[in-house]
């Protein structure tokens, strides 16, 4: 029996050789993309959550601290606390230049007797950029290497002293 005439032969096969190279090099990139943002958004959320537990901490600490200490001793421990929990989360470069405190309805070095408070609000700021990690995220945006944005978490609470 001839060997020839049972093969299949077909003309456009060879031309399609390179097209799953070409497929898989697509799909990887769109993945490698997607990956790369939730890692960024990943880092936004860790720093925004490790910001938000030390105001949180602070706000407690401050609603249990007597009258004449909220605006000297009773801000600075509170500061401290939101710094030190941003640290021990990760955020870099996160100071008491980034918290805020404030009472209300009187401020807090303004109070005299506890009854002139109700509440405390323990406030911090950090900017950050995202894209900054993979700056090819955001290459195509007026020449910016990445999006700055600004995580602002606040806590407040009832003065119970």
């Amino acid at each position: 029996m001839n060997q020839q005439c049972c093969k299949t032969f077909s003309p456009g096969r060879r031309r399609q050789g390179g097209v799953a190279a070409v497929e898989f090099a697509i799909t990887m990139f769109l993945l490698l993309l997607i990956g790369a943002g939730l890692v960024e958004f990943g880092r936004a959320f860790w720093f925004y959550d490790a910001v938000v537990k030390g105001t949180r901490d602070a706000a407690r600490y401050l609603s249990t601290v007597p009258t004449a200490n909220l605006a000297g001793v009773g801000a600075t421990t509170a500061s401290n606390i939101v710094v030190q929990a941003a640290t021990a989360g990760g955020v870099p470069a996160f100071s008491s230049a980034n918290v805020s405190i404030s009472c209300a309805p009187t401020a807090c070095g303004a109070a005299v007797l506890p009854s002139n408070i109700s509440s405390v609000t323990v406030s911090a700021t950090y900017p950050m950029s995202i894209g900054g990690l993979f700056p090819f995220l955001v290459s195509g945006s007026a020449g910016r290497s990445s999006f700055d944005v600004t995580l602002a978490p606040h806590t407040t609470m009832p003065y119970l002293w």
